[in-house]
Order: C-alpha cells, then sequence, then structure tokens
C-alpha cells in the first residue's frame, strides 16, 4: 500500500487488525461490501461511506487497502492537513485506487478542498476510483466548494448500518478470539450492554481486558469483569 508521495514520507499508520478477516460482514453491510470490493477491483468509479465516530470507517477503508496487491494512495486527512495537498496528492491518479478517510476534516481548508478537487477529476480521467469516508452524506457537506461537493455526489454513498445486539456480540468475540481470549455467548451479552456499541471502543475494551486477564491471570468471566468496573 502506497502512503507517501513522491517528495514526502508522511505519518500515516495503518492498523493491523483493519482487514476483511476481522470485519464483521452483516446483513445490512453487504450491498457496502460488495460496491467497495467493486471499487477495488476498478470496476466501479468509487464509493463514499458514511457513519458516526468509531462506527468502523476506518477499518472499512483501510481493509480494502489491505486486500490490494497492486499499490494504493491511502490518505488519514487528520494525519496530512498541515501538508501541502499538491505534494500529498501528487500523481494519485496512477495509483490502482485512492481512498480518502475522514475527508470532512477538510471543512475549514479550501485550499485542501481544491487539491481533492483537481486530484479528483485527475482519477476521473485516468479511471482510478476513489474511496472516502466522512461523518456525514456529500450532502451534509455544506462547508465545502460546491464543485468538490457535486463530485463526491458522484460516488456510490452508504451509510454504515447501525449494530444490533447479536452482531455486536458477534464483534466481541471475534476480537476477544483474536487475542486469543474465549468469550462465552454469556460474556459477550453482558458486556454488549454496558459499553458504546462501536467498533473502536470494542476494540479498545477488548485490548484492556485482555491486558487486566494477563495481569490477574484470570480467565474473562462476568465475575471478572464485574471486578474491571463493567
Amino acid at each position: 500500500m502506497t502512503v507517501q508521495s513522491a517528495q514526502l514520507v508522511l505519518p500515516i499508520s495503518i492498523d493491523p487488525d483493519a482487514t476483511w478477516a476481522h470485519w464483521v460482514s452483516r446483513l445490512e453491510t453487504e450491498h457496502l461490501e460488495s460496491a467497495v470490493q467493486q471499487v477495488a477491483s476498478a470496476r466501479d468509479q468509487g464509493v463514499f461511506v458514511w457513519g458516526g465516530a468509531g462506527e468502523g470507517k476506518s477499518h472499512l477503508l483501510q481493509a480494502s487497502c489491505a486486500a490490494q496487491s497492486a499499490s494504493v494512495r491511502y490518505i488519514p486527512t487528520g494525519a496530512v492537513l498541515e501538508y501541502p495537498p499538491e505534494a500529498v496528492l501528487e500523481a494519485a491518479e496512477h495509483e490502482s485506487l485512492v481512498v480518502i478517510d475522514d475527508i470532512h476534516l477538510l471543512s475549514e481548508h479550501r485550499i485542501w478542498q481544491e487539491g481533492v478537487f483537481h486530484c479528483f477529476n485527475r482519477c476521473m480521467q485516468n479511471s482510478t476510483p476513489f474511496l472516502v469516508s466522512a461523518r456525514t452524506a456529500p450532502s451534509g457537506l455544506n462547508s465545502f466548494l460546491p464543485d468538490l461537493q457535486s463530485r463526491l455526489s458522484l460516488l456510490s454513498v452508504f451509510k454504515l448500518p447501525v449494530w444490533s445486539d447479536a452482531d455486536f456480540e458477534t464483534l466481541l468475540v471475534r476480537l476477544a478470539d483474536a487475542r486469543g481470549l474465549s468469550f462465552t455467548p454469556e460474556v459477550a451479552r453482558f458486556l454488549g450492554l454496558r459499553i458504546r456499541r462501536t467498533p473502536a471502543d470494542a476494540e479498545r475494551i477488548i485490548r484492556s481486558i485482555d491486558e487486566s486477564s494477563l495481569v490477574e491471570q484470570r480467565a474473562p468471566t462476568i465475575p471478572f469483569l464485574k471486578t474491571l468496573g463493567y
């Protein structure tokens, strides 16, 4: 995956767990997953996925990057705003895929908006697909340049759905299993009712439970989780 331009080494970190293997597929996300995979294989112009903080947008985008054998330009907006857009976006249209995470953070950065607009046009001319995430749909990016907002509206737009009880418990079990923890359905249900229902919070809390379990040399049972304040 490309994480630098021809001129800059960018401060970009990729979550090694953000893969399709760790993604919980749901009935409500099947169309989104299909669209993203079509974009990653250059069979579609692009996808715009939106949802609240911590709901899995970055995981989805990074998983798409990780699945690529060809080079990808992954741009986590919050990490690159202090750099000139022309350097970060240089020759991006020659990649197999351009991925911009948290594009809503450009709301107060007109120069960056102009840079992305021109990059989008170059990518369209070169048939390079775009994969974008934000906390609002394109129609909600009211502080964006109208031309850029219009370009983003051309992408297939999907909203990440709210997690059901069963799907979120599946996520908890899978995250625990990845760390060598064994969560029974009862433990997953107990924890799922007591934490914020986002993948980001789930990952943070499972990591904390894993660390406490190692220190205390105890299995993640409900009594043990209660000692941790859950």
